[in-house]
């Protein structure tokens, strides 16, 4: 029985779903006197990277290609690549190659036959990112990619485009293959069961889109799956989700309908019950949150989760039964927009145990006869496409955008609003836990250590980071940093970075002397600098250095005036491909602010996500230290109390109970802080 993604893979372009861009390039290649181009295709796993390669070999070979850009597939060469004579096509599988001995004298052999065969040739190197792992690999291949023998051309393809040298990307063409829309992979998945004979349940079909991550070949392959192990019979969703292992939809309608009933022991149980990590647990819980807010509340058709957009319209009706009644007065599109607030982004660092408190959190608000409300959610509805990933009050939660944030420029050659947002948020918090601020502006020029190309600037930024931050602890201070990657025509790449530097003599030398001898000659004292500023009015300094860092801001963002950065600071921060832009130490990121927020037992006030634009500089963190350090102590004392008034009766008394009840302790004693409104913290 033939594979149905080798059975129903494209041989032409007009077969091929989606893939617009790519197409349209390819044709113009071909229908442009068969130009034998470079190319570069990125993308998943599945996605069609090689189709699109052997399309564009046999359109290259035909020799009268139609006028979409195609093959003819009836004169002599195409008769013939049908036959099985792949002489145009060349395919080197670079994984298989031991070393890189291998593969040049294998590329050196291809280029001979194909020169020796008189005809356009393709030499495919598939997996091509694995080259990185072979020193020199990309240099030996610049030269036979930028002057190959004529009629030859090589094409790339990897799942890991970072990893390719950007002087070999630079030398082609290149072509991102995406996945395809869901509409798109439904009528792949359709069209294909008819022409099997097999009857597909909807469900089941939105499931496999979804499992095969909306990528041609995975989608196939799991429906091939199905077909060998259907023995005939329809398939339905519970028998896809069973033989793909995701087989707790019950699991999940059960915990969101006692999750609208109010009634924890049934929620707990629920969620016990269900075989699976922890991790994959709350996950799921957060991706049925938005999907049912999109689809049942909202009416939009969104597929956030394969499993999600499988669920039932009647297993949905029972959660909104569930909710509607026992709230039959409240507005269930506000009560589940307060819900989507509760949660932080889950990211690694987050134990099992603070997953469960999180999760303890959420079904406590989630209990309550109206949820516990932002004042940005309070005053109107979120809507769909104004949900982001962006730090609330400090912490990495959903928040509503306003119409600026939705219309912010995202322009690769300056930092985005997303950056500058992170750089406050941490430069903030660092003073309301009590650190240093910032006094010193670093910067280091990696072109002037003879490090041209980004990825071998970024490789050294990092090693200079991580140095930077041990000798700071030397000298007496905290070592944590916040640094963006920038690259311009006149410094090339270079590292910015901001901390505090307590023995500023100390630190000078050390920078001095740091890899002086790669340092080019008569630019040794230029390669890294610092500049160190007086104290100021209260936090003047700190927010000086902040502002330096945020230079590279793009000035056509609305936002821009707001935040006064001094024209000096002024620069363009460069296109730096897909690396990571902007950072900082791990002690101020997002989940180090989610669990200031659980020692405290109160949200971090942010000036910047408030647009409390007056309110930026004034020094107004210094008092909140004081605050929560107040509350810090008051919750530590509480949870002393509740842990002896139990220590004798530790038999009876579960982790299950222990958790309900510190979880509830904490929920009482942030309901009775003081109102923090922005008027709470005197200017001085």
């Amino acid at each position: 029985m033939e594979r149905l993604a080798l059975k129903y893979r494209p041989k032409s372009l007009q077969d091929v779903i989606g893939q617009e861009y790519p197409k349209r390039i390819i044709a113009q290649l071909i229908l442009n006197n068969q130009s034998c181009a470079n190319l570069l295709l990125h993308g998943s796993v599945g996605s069609g990277k090689t189709t699109l390669v052997r399309i564009y070999a046999g359109a290259l070979n035909c020799q009268s290609p139609t006028a979409t850009g195609d093959r003819c597939f009836v004169c002599d060469r195409c008769r013939a690549l049908d036959s099985g004579d792949n002489a145009g096509f060349i395919e080197l599988d670079t994984p298989k190659f031991r070393d890189l001995a291998g593969l040049k004298a294998e590329i050196d052999r291809v280029l001979e036959a194909a020169a020796a065969a008189g005809r356009r040739t393709v030499i495919f190197l598939d997996e091509a990112h694995v080259l990185s792992r072979y020193r020199d690999s990309f240099d030996f291949l610049l030269k036979k990619v930028e002057e190959p023998p004529p009629g030859v051309s090589f094409c790339f393809a990897t799942t890991a485009v970072e990893r390719m040298s950007e002087a070999l990307r630079s030398r082609t063409i290149q072509l991102e293959v995406r996945p395809l829309t869901h509409a798109q992979s439904v009528g792949l998945l359709t069209r294909t069961a008819k022409d099997e004979g097999l009857t597909l349940h909807t469900e089941a079909i939105s499931l496999l889109a979804g499992l095969g991550e909306h990528q041609p070949r995975n989608m196939l392959q799991a429906l091939d799956k199905m077909r060998l192990l259907s023995d005939g019979t329809e398939i339905t969703r519970d028998r896809v989700a069973a033989v793909f292992g995701v087989d707790y939809i019950e699991h999940l309608i059960q915990y969101f309908e006692a999750l609208g009933a109010g009634d924890l022991r049934r929620q707990t149980e629920s969620f016990l019950q269900w075989s699976d990590g922890i991790r994959n647990k709350v996950r799921l819980i957060q991706l049925f949150l938005v999907g049912f807010y999109y689809i049942e509340l909202c009416g939009l058709d969104v597929s956030v989760d394969p499993v999600v957009a499988s669920i039932r319209l009647e297993e949905r009706q029972r959660v909104k039964s569930a909710f509607a009644g026992r709230l039959p007065d409240i507005d269930l599109t506000t009560f589940f927009e307060g819900l989507l607030g509760v949660w932080p982004v889950v990211t690694v660092d987050l134990s099992d145990e603070a997953l469960l408190a999180i999760l303890l959190r959420f079904q406590m608000v989630a209990n309550r006869s109206a949820p516990m409300l932002r004042p940005e959610t309070s005053v109107a509805r979120i809507r769909p496409e104004r949900i982001v990933e962006a730090d609330i009050g400090g912490d990495a939660q959903r928040r509503v955008t306003t119409d600026d944030d939705a219309k912010a420029p995202k322009d690769p050659a300056y930092l985005n609003r997303s950056h500058v947002r992170s750089i406050f948020a941490a430069a903030s918090f660092l003073v309301q836990q009590g650190y240093p601020s910032f006094n010193a502006r670093i910067t280091i020029r990696h072109r002037l250590f003879g490090h041209q190309d980004q990825a071998a600037a970024s490789d050294h930024f990092k090693a200079f980071s991580s140095a930077l931050k041990l000798q700071l602890v030397s000298c007496g201070g905290s070592g944590l940093r916040i640094f963006v990657q920038e690259r311009d025509e006149a410094e090339g790449s270079c590292g910015r970075v901001i901390a505090h530097v307590s023995d500023v003599e100390k630190l000078g030398r050390w920078m001095l002397k740091w890899h002086r001898s790669s340092r080019l000659a008569g630019a040794e004292d230029r390669a890294v600098t610092m500049d160190i500023g007086s104290a100021g009015r209260r936090l003047d300094e700190h927010w000086r250095c902040v502002r330096w860092l945020c230079g590279g801001f793009n000035p056509a963002d609305p936002i821009h005036s707001k935040i006064e950065i001094e024209p000096d600071y002024h620069r363009v921060a460069g296109d730096i491909g897909k690396r990571n832009r902007q950072d900082q130490s791990e002690a101020l990121d997002a989940a180090a602010r989610i669990k200031a927020d659980e020692k405290c037992g109160i949200d971090l006030l942010s000036a910047f996500n408030d647009r409390k634009w007056d309110r930026l500089y004034d020094g107004w963190e210094l008092d909140e230290q004081v605050y929560r350090e107040q509350r810090r102590s008051q919750l530590e004392a509480a949870m002393l109390e509740l842990r002896a008034r139990h220590a004798l009766d530790s038999a009876s008394y579960s982790d299950e109970m222990r958790g309900y009840e510190e979880a509830e302790l904490r929920s009482n004693l942030a309901a009775s802080a003081v109102e923090r409104a922005w008027a709470i913290w005197d200017r001085s």
